[in-house]
């Protein structure tokens, strides 16, 4: 039986004790005990006094003082209950200093029946100690109205008192002094005891610890006096305090633990797939909470942890296919898909043309990025210049500064020009373009200024022959600077080396048939064709490819290698970054014909002129030299293809028959001279476009071409 009591009381024990530790950090807060409280409050008082104060022991022969006022300390010490967390009592014992000065001002008559006045001083020295029986009701945490009564009695009460001859500025009483009745800490007889009051205040509690075991309070209280100080006079007097009090709480609750409150978040995702169109998206699932709490020796540790199961709807990427094939596309229109690139190529030696212009962009003075500029003419070679007008234009300026390097005889004038309409023919604008091509050959090349004149106007600085378009293109075809050489050997031909160029193609076209590709889910397709390493031809565009036509043009051809096919990778994108590729191949065969040509390119010809120039007639002369006998001579006139096309037509003609009718002045064997294949209806020679003024200058131009067998 023992047994089992002991037992059974080890049980409770244990489950007293674990419920203890569980709960122990559970401490009360001061909003579960009424507070007791002792404290003390320092404050500065401002005593106000009022009256018809006339002292029997100090009487004045004027009327009775009436107001008068002070400052001193008040100090105090209490105990306070909390009657409930909204009321508390207090109880304060307290001394306050009610010290004021009264004075008031008196006409006389001195010696010799002189005016003046004399001022009648009454100095209080009263400290009232008391009691005060204060409730204070919380108005809204932490603010509190205080409010009761006082009772207490004056000590010390003394006075002083004199009478000061203020008026006139000389002068004494009859006592030979400046002062007369003077008096000093005479004890006031017949103040009243006990002296009462009504308080009224606000109090701002600030706890200073957590469990309130000391409360700062700023606070402001009003003491108004309900009867009079002195038993026979009517005295009465206010007080304003303002100050601080200081609370020792005796009851406090032990301060509460400190408290480590975490939260951890655990969340996992269900995925599950949806369309590749769909949007992705997360549906919240439900939240559980659970908490731990962990009590340490001085801390304790509150984790919330939630847990929770998203559902993600995840888009697939999508499967898509890409597909190719060529076909063959013919002058006739037939189409063939399985076809060989036949290109005819051709040994050619040709004398490319210089354009003596230097253009600008609008309002501008530096040159265009269009120019290959270098940092000195170490980096120039004449041989790095691809044999294509465009690219012998490009390097205008190092071709002469190299020129001139090697002619030091030979000088030039620079004629910068304005245009008319939306530069104004601005000189200013024309001089700096001129003297920008003259610091860059002087910088570069070394070449003396002396060696280099800039001629300019004064009124006007548009061009002698400007282009009259009312366009951009004619625009700028006039902001230029014209180069005028001494000698004419300075803007001779480019002579190219040897080089086999394409002549026919067949088939001129091919088209590319994405059937197959997929037609849902692509955003973009591009297509490349590539022989070896070099990117022939590519074309790109957005949405599902449709059929793709690509023109086979002999700069294209050129690139192609001999017995290298061609391969063709169409790629298509779709969404969710899905991608799919296919590829065809096309075989390419090049053969060389038995003949050679040799090429001379005029382009000194003015805007809508035929007239040939003296250089041009010097070039023409030299290409002649060594022409064989029994040769073909082919000229072929172009034109800008810009304005009234049977104008370019006809234009182009009279160039044709000017060249030709030098040719036959100066050849002197037979040869088979052929004039009239004109060409307006395709660019010239080594011209891609009529985009820049520099390329429909090279448009307008005469070619000469000889061929003869290898």
């Amino acid at each position: 039986m023992m047994r089992r009591f002991v037992v059974a009381a080890s049980i409770l024990a244990c489950f007293s004790i674990s419920t203890a530790t569980s709960q122990w950090w559970k401490v009360d807060t001061p909003e579960d005990v009424s507070l007791f409280q002792l404290g003390m409050s320092i404050n500065g008082g401002y005593a106000m006094h009022s009256g018809d104060i006339v002292l029997p022991q100090a009487p004045t022969c004027c009327g009775g003082y009436s107001t008068a006022q002070g400052i001193g300390p008040a100090l105090s010490i209490f105990l306070r209950q909390e009657l409930g967390k909204a009321l508390r009592l207090t109880l304060r014992g307290t001394y306050a200093s009610y010290d004021a000065t009264f004075s008031v001002d008196q006409a006389i008559f001195v010696t010799n029946a002189t005016e003046g006045v004399t001022r009648h001083t009454l100095d209080t020295r009263l400290g009232w100690v008391g009691g005060e029986l204060l409730f204070d009701w919380r108005i809204t945490s932490p603010l509190r109205l205080m409010f009761g009564g006082s009772a207490g009695f004056m000590s010390p009460a003394t006075f002083s008192q004199k009478e000061t001859l203020i008026v006139p500025g000389t002068g004494t009483f009859e006592n030979g002094r400046r002062t007369r009745n003077e008096l000093s800490n005479v004890e006031l007889e017949g103040m009243r005891s006990p002296i009462l009051g009504a308080v009224v205040g606000l109090g701002f509690d600030i706890p200073m610890t957590d469990n309130h075991s000391v409360v700062l309070t700023p606070e402001v209280l009003y003491t108004m006096g309900l009867n009079d100080l002195h038993t026979d006079l009517p005295w009465k007097a206010n007080l304003l305090r303002v100050g601080a009090s200081l609370a020792f709480s005796l009851n406090a609750p032990e301060p509460p633990m400190p408290v480590d409150r975490k939260r951890e978040s655990f969340i996992d995702s269900l995925i599950v797939d949806v369309n590749p169109d769909a949007q992705e998206r997360r549906a919240d699932g439900i939240e559980r909470i659970t908490i731990d709490t962990v009590v340490g020796e001085d801390l304790v540790t509150i984790t919330e942890r939630l847990y929770r199961t998203d559902t993600l709807f995840r888009p697939l990427p999508p499967e898509i296919n890409a597909a190719i094939a060529a076909r063959a596309v013919y002058p006739d229109g037939s189409q063939k898909s399985e076809f060989v690139i036949n290109v005819s190529t051709q040994f050619i030696t040709e004398a490319l043309p210089i354009l003596p212009v230097v253009f600008f962009e609008s309002q501008a003075i530096s040159l265009s990025f269009r120019y290959h500029q270098v940092a000195s003419s170490a980096e120039f070679k004449l041989s790095d210049v691809a044999p294509r007008t465009t690219a012998v234009h490009r390097d205008i300026l190092n071709i002469l500064g190299e020129r001139m390097t090697a002619m030091p005889e030979a000088s030039i004038r620079l004629r910068g020009t304005a245009d008319p309409t939306t530069e104004g023919g601005d000189c200013d604008l024309a001089r700096n373009r001129a003297q920008a091509v003259k610091n860059y050959l002087v910088r570069v090349w070394n070449i003396s200024e002396s060696r280099i004149t800039i001629e300019s106007g004064s009124a006007t600085c548009a061009p002698e022959r400007p282009t009259r378009q009312q366009s951009e293109s004619g625009y700028s075809e006039n902001r230029r600077v014209e180069i005028i050489p001494s000698d004419v050997r300075l803007l001779g031909s480019v002579a190219k080396r040897r080089f086999n160029e394409a002549r026919t193609i067949d088939p001129p076209k091919i088209t590319f048939d994405p059937l197959g590709t997929s037609q849902r889910y692509v955003t973009d397709w591009s297509l490349q064709a590539t022989s070896g390493a070099t990117v022939l031809f590519s074309q790109s565009g957005k949405g599902v490819p449709t059929e793709i036509t690509q023109p086979l043009t002999t700069i294209v051809a050129d690139a192609m290698q001999h017995a290298t096919p061609i391969n063709v990778s169409l790629r298509v994108g779709g969404i969710r970054n899905a991608t799919a590729s296919a590829v065809t191949t096309i075989p390419v065969r090049k053969d060389t014909v038995s003949t050679e040509l040799e090429r001379l390119t005029l382009t000194l010809f003015d805007i809508a002129s035929d007239q040939i120039t003296p250089i041009a007639q010097q070039q023409i002369s030299t290409f002649l030299e060594n022409l064989p006998a029994g040769s073909t001579v082919i000229v072929r006139g172009f034109a800008d293809m810009l304005g009234n096309a049977e104008f370019n037509k006809k234009l182009s003609q009279k160039r044709a028959d000017a060249v030709c009718g030098v040719i036959r002045a100066n050849v002197k064997k037979r040869v088979e001279l052929q004039c009239n294949e004109i060409r307006t209806d395709r660019f010239p020679p080594g011209i891609n476009s009529y985009e820049t003024p520099e390329e429909r200058f090279l448009s307008r131009t005469v070619q000469i071409e000889v061929k003869r067998g290898r």
